[in-house]
């Protein structure tokens, strides 16, 4: 532990009170927060070494550095670490065990605990690392690679396996065609909202994180092409270098076509009481998709990622696609990368558009289609049938 220093795990709420695991809206733009705002993991202040007092300026500049060291970490891995931190906080107050202790057989016993009562592999390390980053804060040392740890966790891995045991359904075109069916109808400014909200977030393959980060100048009408699409911050860019996507125009079916879905939405979006007065360059900095009353009445508020899962989820149940509780944000996303992978489309053009920085994660929307396409086994069938021709009888 540094001299004068204290580091704990905030577990007091969030300004997200819906708390769920994503990217912030709107790129990280705003001024970076004082220490006092910053969700997790905050710095606390106590004093010099020598016990004299701080001054305001060196206080200020330790507040500061304590808001930067938030954003090591995208909020939505604050977000994350938190829920698994108060998790932990509360298990170990159970049993009368202090949960910054540094002793790898107490993170043994969570995580056969976590085992026990059902949580996956890949949540199990979540936890786990929520856990070691607030040891790592706390300035007390608690080695992953300990046997008494590792040895484990390893065994709860091969005992569980690794594969997820849930993924969100795939709102390939046949369904979101359903889908889009099943939204008020234009001109109602739900409807036309929820028509681009979706089909924007399909055809540039957006995490619900990305599609409710975007403003308005960051998507582009390219003439007799269709949208230029800029993605200023993402899970596999924290950074914010920013990613520009494509999405072509689908002039054979308009209904299907993001284009024209996001025409007639921004027709009603600048009409919106927040853009009044604004001069076109600061307009460009207001969210795409904004919340809305019932009465068709724009909030200047930028949706929720929250939000988005609500809507495809609703969109499902509406269109009376069977389970529809297995559509969430992601269905978008992994709907597009489907259908590219039943379209043909190879793996360096779908990972241009999904942005994965991993092949095997991208490969794996390609492998249930590659599955069928050229398969050997009806290579067989067909020999077979050949060499098999005219014996009978």
């Amino acid at each position: 532990m540094q001299p004068g220093y204290t580091a704990s795990m905030d577990t007091n709420g969030t300004n997200d009170p819906d708390g769920t695991p994503d990217l912030p809206a709107g790129g990280e733009r705003p001024a970076l927060p004082r220490a006092a705002a910053a969700p997790a993991a905050t710095l606390v202040v106590a004093g010099m070494a020598n016990g004299g007092a701080l001054s305001t300026a060196l206080q200020d500049l330790h507040e500061r550095a304590a808001g930067y060291a938030t954003r090591a970490r995208g909020s939505g891995t604050l977000r994350t670490y938190r829920s698994a931190w108060r998790a932990y906080e509360g298990w170990c107050a159970s049993l009368g065990r202090a949960p910054l202790s540094g002793d790898p057989r107490l993170l043994a016993m969570y995580a056969v605990h976590c085992a026990d009562r059902g949580l996956g592999v890949s949540s199990l390390r979540v936890h786990l690392a929520a856990i070691l980053a607030a040891h790592r804060l706390a300035g007390i040392a608690l080695d992953a690679s300990d046997p008494r740890l590792a040895m484990v966790v390893e065994g709860i891995v091969r005992s569980r396996g690794t594969r997820p045991r849930r993924q969100a359904a795939a709102a390939v075109p046949e369904m979101l065609r359903r889908m889009l069916a099943s939204r008020p109808a234009p001109p109602s400014p739900l409807g036309l909202r929820d028509r681009a909200l979706l089909l924007l977030g399909f055809a540039a393959a957006l995490r619900r994180s990305e599609l409710v980060a975007l403003d308005l100048g960051d998507v582009t009408p390219i003439a007799g092409r269709g949208l230029r699409v800029l993605v200023r911050r993402s899970k596999t860019d924290q950074r914010g270098a920013g990613q520009e996507v494509a999405i072509r125009a689908n002039h054979a079916e308009p209904a299907l076509c993001p284009v024209v879905a996001l025409q007639d939405w921004l027709a009603v979006r600048h009409q919106g009481a927040d853009l009044a007065g604004l001069s076109q360059d600061v307009a460009t900095e207001a969210p795409l998709f904004v919340g809305m009353s019932k009465a068709g009445r724009l909030s200047p508020s930028r949706l929720s990622d929250r939000a988005v899962s609500r809507l495809v989820g609703q969109a499902a149940r509406d269109a009376g696609i069977e389970r529809p509780e297995r559509f969430s944000g992601h269905s978008l996303r992994a709907g597009f990368a489907t259908a590219a992978g039943d379209a043909g489309v190879d793996l360096a053009r779908l990972m241009r558009q999904t942005r994965h920085k991993s092949a095997d994660t991208a490969l794996a929307y390609l492998r249930p289609a590659e599955l069928w396409r050229n398969n050997p086994t009806q290579a067989v069938w067909d020999a077979s049938a050949k060499d098999g021709s005219g014996t009978d009888g």
